[in-house]
């Protein structure tokens, strides 16, 4: 039963990266979409990249307190 619950919980869960507004990629988990977001960034340096939780469509960095600011300001 606990495994039937953990298993929706991780299927709902998702973060979403944005290069101008525009939905480039989805993911399971924020590491791996501030990764993708580091990197877009880094090869697109004019155009504005977002990382958002899916579900609420927040920034995550909101969502996950210092963790995004950190991997950003550490780029």
């Amino acid at each position: 039963m606990k495994t039937d619950i953990l298993k929706n919980v991780l299927l709902h869960e998702s973060y979403i990266v944005e290069i101008d507004g525009k939905i480039v990629s989805e993911y399971v988990t924020l590491m791996g979409a501030l990764k993708a977001g580091l990197e877009l960034r880094q090869k697109f340096p004019h155009s504005q990249v977002k990382v958002h939780d899916a579900d609420e469509q927040t920034p995550a960095d909101e969502q996950s307190g210092n963790i995004a600011k950190a991997a950003l300001i550490g780029s």
